[in-house]
């Protein structure tokens, strides 16, 4: 019985001293190529991988003033993760008109692979969009 909880002792401390790894990149233009094949293994105490993705004018001339995505990846600390993603919450607006800046965080080993931004807030949307074709839809059958 001794021996069974010395190897539970053993395997329970080798994982933490496992670490945690993300995908890295930084203000590449898509999630590909850069973004989905560096890995870096994160430092003592960086629990977190975080996502940001910006949309806006880029710093050189383009025409019409068109706005581009640039997306980062990087290994963090749980703590300061969640405050960049509180504290930029108000520009995580997802607007095609106006610059904004997005902050995601994930725990567990390569999570940050899809940058979904909340995808969880955008299902809501999508099934008030839905079901008001449908309704529509149906509304217009019934007129004619």
């Amino acid at each position: 019985m001794e021996r069974i909880i010395q190897i539970l002792c053993i395997l329970g401390t080798l994982s933490m001293c496992i670490a945690l790894e993300c995908y890295v990149c930084e203000n590449q233009d898509n999630n590909h190529d850069k973004c989905v094949k560096t890995v870096v293994q994160c430092r003592e105490g960086e629990d977190t991988c975080r996502s940001v993705v910006k949309w806006g004018v880029p710093p050189y001339w383009a025409p019409h003033n068109e706005r581009i995505y640039k997306i980062s990846k990087f290994c963090d600390r749980r703590s300061e993760c969640n405050a960049k993603e509180i504290a930029g919450s108000y520009k995580c607006k997802r607007d095609w008109y106006n610059d904004w800046e997005c902050t995601e965080c994930c725990a567990g080993d390569l999570c940050n692979f899809y940058v979904t931004m909340g995808a969880n807030s955008m299902t809501s949307n999508l099934v008030t969009l839905a079901m008001s074709t449908i309704l529509s839809a149906v509304f217009l059958w019934r007129q004619t």
